[in-house]
Parts: C-alpha cells; structure tokens; sequence
C-alpha cells in the first residue's frame, strides 16, 4: 500500500491552522486579555491571505473553499468575539460585528454560481466564448479574509465597533455584485448555447478534430493539427474537457468548441461533415463515432511497438491511418483482428523536418538519451530511467556529449524524477570539468522540440517508444534498453529492436552495444530497410504529402452511403439522423453535469505514448 504523504502534509497543515483559529475563540472566552488572545490567529490569516493573493496573482480561478472553509468560518468570528470582551460596543456596532460571520457563509453561494454555464468556443464566427467573471471568486474570498483581519486589528486599537459597519457591507455588497454577474454570465452563455449549432452550419466545416481528455496532452492535438490545416478545408476541434480549452486554442486559429455532455455534440455536428478524426482511444470517443454519416479516421499520437499502438479498441473505426506496413503487422501479431482495408499507409508527417544523417554526423560525438515514460500499468512500462544514470556515465567516460530528453510524464513519478536529478547532476559536474555542452533540462526540453533533439544528435539511445520510428527517418544508429526481456525475447516482440543495438536491463552488454553505436554501426543497412517498413515508402522530399493527401481524399472524395445517414443503431428503434435546426433531439432537459469531470484520469483505453 502507498502512502499518500502529500495529502497527509496537507490534512496536518489544515488541522493545524484550524486549531491556531479556534485558539483565540476559547482564550477570550476565559477571560484573556484580546491582544493576548488574537495572537494564534495571526498564523492562519497570513497563511490564508498569502495564499488568496497568489491565486489572484496567478489567475487561478479555482478555489480552496472545501479544506478552508472551517477555517475562514473560525476565524470570522474573530471581531464578534473581541468585540463581547470589551465595554460599550453600541447596537451600531454589534451590528457591524455580527455581519463579518456572514462572509464566509456567502462564499459557497458565490464559489457556486461564479463558474456559471460556461460555453467555451474560440474563433467560431457568431459566437463569443463565455466572458470572465468581472469579479474572480478569489477576490471575493481574499477580500473577506483581509477585511475580517482588519476590523480585528482595528478593535484591538481601540477604534469604534460602529466605524467598521462599511467593511463588512463592503465585501457583501462585492459577494453580491459577484453573484449577479455570474446570473448575467448565465443567461449570455444559455443564449449563445442555443445559437451554437445555427453558428456552426453557416461555418460549413467538412471535418472535426476530436479530443476526449484533459489538459496536459496537448502535444497529441499539435503534432497533427498543421497537417489537417494543410488539407484546405474548414474544419472544427471538438473538447470533451474544459481544463483542456486554453491549451488547445493555442494551438490553431481552427474553431475550438467544449461539449462537455453527450447529448451537447448534437450542435456541433452538421449532415455536411464528411469525417472525423481521433488522436487517441479515450472512451469519450464512441460518443461521436456514433453519428454514421461521417468516415472516422484514428491517428493515433505515436507509432511505436507499444501496446497502445495495437489496442483492440481501434476496430472501432472506419479508417486506421499508420505510418508504415509495421503499423499494420502490429495488430495481426498481437492477436488483434482488424479488415486489412481499413488501414491507409500514410507515413508519419511530423518527421518531415528531420534531417537526414550526413557526414557531419561521423563519428558519433553526440548522443541524445529519451527514455520513455513508466505508463500506467505494467504492460506499458517501457521506461529505461532505473538504469538511465549508469548510462550516461559511460557515455560520459567515452567523451559524448549527451542530450537527455525524458518523456514530460515522467515528472509525475517520484522515483523517476529522483532518477532524472541524478542525471542532471552527472551532466552539470562533467560540464563544469570538461566543458562539454550537455544539453539537459530546459535546455532540451523547452527550448528544443523532439525533432530539434534528433537533429542535434548523431546517434540516439532510448526505450520502446514513439521517438524510435521517427528517429529511425534521420537514419543515425540508436540503442534500444530492454527492461523485462532478453535480446531475443525482446527482438521478436519490438521488430524495431532488430536494427537498433540493445542494451539489456542489467547492462551486461553496455560497452559492446555502444562500440556498435558509437563506432562500429554494423546494421546501417538493416536500419535502411526497416525505415520503409515503419514509416512509409515514400522520400524525404515532400514527406507530409502522402498524408494530406489521404486525409485529403477521406474528407472529399470518402463519403458514406445515404442509407447510414438514417440508419437505426443496433437497439434503436430510430436512427442517429443528424437533426436539421438547432435546438431538436435533445434527450432530455439541459444538465450542467459533466459527464467526464476533470478530475478523472485518462481512459485506461488511451494509455500515453511517447
């Protein structure tokens, strides 16, 4: 079993600031002198005003209500309570006191209502994305906070009970301003929701690009919406997850719209929408796949001999797109049955600004490490980082300079991340001694794309993952590490692995593996041959074209027939028909549900690639 320490930390550090704002409560009530009694409460207020003026500073629209609100509560009875220690308050001023304890009971009405019925859509003409709040809810909160802590400053100074009554109305009046305009929000969201689909038919798109999962894989959207830009047609992406709206509208100047129910894809989907693409098997994707009348198209965001890359599930759809015929074998080996005439052969476009490998690449003087990541279960754990740091000693001792690149997810490992500090460090000190220009950190992950990676590199080091294929364009040598398996075993299972140089789990065969990549580069011939066989047998030259070109034809000329447009899904008495206006077919009243909520985690149907 698994600690959670992070959320055991964060339940000790609540319960501690919850007792330092009950302290003062209990002191005055025995008789404790007030600015005596007040002093544990300086400790929660500093920490909870810090933390509210960092949320407004960062933007950060979401609240910490649910672990604060005892809190806030305890520590807003803080005036009334010193306030009933001393003489003569007034009924003006009792009055005063006893509205700064109805603060912290407005917030979860205004932290409620404050997101309002969010449309969110980007570049759609006739439509506006849901505007702001003109009052952040965390203003609100931070606002309460500070003036309780304030009025309790200034009864301790002695001012009149009756001179704060401005304070507390101040930040109800703001509470209520907040509210109304979330009431406002509302009605222009609800009003530009019905002129959505109305929006969306005089648009005309011929395609949709659809994503079912949250913020932080975004990359899976970008590596393939400049080559659907280039087919020349208007097209639409299609959210399922809010959190994911701002990271994917800075990606293209393409109509972004959420439709975060089921029943909500009703208006955005048009009879003339020829096709739609997946990049991924996130369970959210059947929802659309259900209206017949468009071809559906799986890209898929890598290609590699993972498991990800023959998921059953990809059946689902009327068209398969690979890079290559490995692409294709892949399924058959692996037991997965899919008619050979839904795949399309189309190469993989983004490799397209890779260079190819040239005289200046020899000898090998840089070797680029990019392990994958640990997956989410223990049939895609690929990762080579446990043995990343041996590794790169060797290289070191060899005089390579080396660029380490590892998968973003990694991150999210603990052992993994101990694993990539370590490496950092292995890099910085023989920077430092030798002056090699390491590339690390920032420097390779940021400022440097993956393909910016291949093309600084003369030869390459990683794991089973999607950076393999589209390294193998540049035709440098790489060096596979085989986790679980030995070379054989793992040959037969990842046929990539026959042209690489494989390093195995307990590094027994380090050196001689890398005096084939670094000097020897015996199988330069086989990486030849295996190149067309995962990427396509098409030249360097216009590379991308094969692609557009297919998808190109899929949304022109691939259209199904007009009997699928009406035709009943299996336990249907109807079919899925395509409604004519805005405002038809919709099962039920309006739910502001979300049937996939943020929180959740990625389909165990969409495991990440590299």
């Amino acid at each position: 079993m698994v600690i959670p320490w992070g959320r055991v930390r964060g339940l000790r550090r609540r319960l501690t600031q919850t007792v330092f704002a009950l302290l003062p409560l209990i002191l005055l009530a025995i008789g404790v002198h007030p600015a005596i009694a007040v002093i544990p409460a300086i400790y929660p207020f500093f920490i909870l005003i810090r933390r509210g003026f960092r949320r407004l500073r960062k933007g950060v629209t979401r609240t910490a209500l649910t672990g604060e609100h005892g809190i806030r509560l305890a520590l807003s009875l803080l005036p009334l309570s010193i306030g009933w220690s001393m003489d003569s308050v007034g009924p003006v001023g009792w009055i005063a006191l006893s509205l700064f304890p109805l603060l912290p009971l407005a917030e979860p009405v205004v932290t409620r209502v404050a997101p309002g019925r969010k449309l969110r859509v980007k570049n759609l003409p006739g439509i506006s994305d849901t505007r702001g709040p003109k009052f952040p809810v965390n203003l609100v909160m931070f606002l309460d906070l500070s003036l309780t802590a304030l009025a309790s400053a200034l009864l301790l100074v002695h001012v009149p009970a009756g001179a704060l009554l401005p304070l507390p109305l101040i930040a109800l009046g703001l509470a209520g301003a907040s509210a109304l305009d979330s009431y406002q929000r509302i009605r222009e969201s609800v009003d530009s929701d019905n002129n959505l689909y109305a929006a969306v038919e005089a648009y005309d798109p011929k395609f949709v690009l659809y994503y079912g999962v949250p913020a932080g894989s975004a990359y899976q959207v970008g590596m393939w919406i400049d080559f659907l830009e280039r087919i020349g047609e208007r097209f639409i992406v299609v959210l399922r997850r809010t959190s994911a709206f701002r990271e994917i509208t800075r990606l293209t100047d393409a109509p972004v719209v959420v439709r975060t129910n089921i029943w909500q894809l009703d208006d955005v989907i048009t009879p003339n929408m020829t096709a739609a693409f997946y990049v991924n098997n996130s369970a959210p994707n059947v929802h659309l796949v259900r209206y017949p009348h468009m071809t559906h198209v799986q890209l898929l965001h890598g290609d590699s001999d993972k498991a990800s890359s023959f998921n059953p599930v990809t059946a689902l759809y009327d068209k398969v797109f690979v890079a290559g015929q490995a692409g294709i074998d892949r399924y058959e080996n692996n037991g997965v049955d899919i008619p050979k005439h839904k795949f399309t052969i189309v190469g993989r476009p983004q490799v397209e600004s890779v260079e190819q490998q040239g005289p200046e690449n020899l000898p090998v003087r840089t070797v680029l490490y990019a392990p994958t990541w640990e997956g989410h279960y223990a049939d895609t754990n690929y990762g080579s980082l446990p043995v990343g740091p041996p590794i790169i000693r060797e290289l070191i001792a060899r005089g390579q300079t080396v660029i380490f690149r590892p998968h973003p997810f990694s991150y999210r490992n603990p052992e993994a991340r101990q694993n990539i500090r370590e490496i950092h460090a292995l890099l910085r000190a023989d920077r430092e001694r030798s002056g090699r220009e390491h590339r690390y950190g920032r420097r390779a992950e940021k400022a440097l794309d993956a393909f910016g990676c291949f093309n600084a590199a003369d030869a390459m080091i990683s794991d089973v993952s999607s950076v393999v294929p589209d390294f193998l364009h540049s035709g440098k040598p790489y060096g596979l590490v085989t986790m679980t398996t030995t070379i054989d075993e793992f040959e037969r299972a990842f046929p990539l692995a026959r042209s690489a140089y494989v390093i195995t789990h307990d590094l027994s065969n380090l050196n001689e593996a890398l005096d084939e990549l670094l000097l020897h580069d015996s199988k330069a011939e086989q990486r030849r041959a295996t190149r067309e066989y995962y990427l396509g047998p098409f030249p360097p030259e216009n590379y991308a074209e094969a692609f557009v070109g297919a998808a190109r034809q899929v949304v022109l000329e691939a259209r199904k027939p007009a009997a699928a447009m009406t035709a009943p899904a299996e336990g249907e008495e109807g079919g899925s028909e395509i409604r004519g206006q805005a405002g038809q077919d919709r099962p039920g009243p309006e739910s502001e549900l979300d049937e996939f909520p943020d929180s959740e985690r990625d389909s165990p149907n969409d495991p990440q690639d590299n």
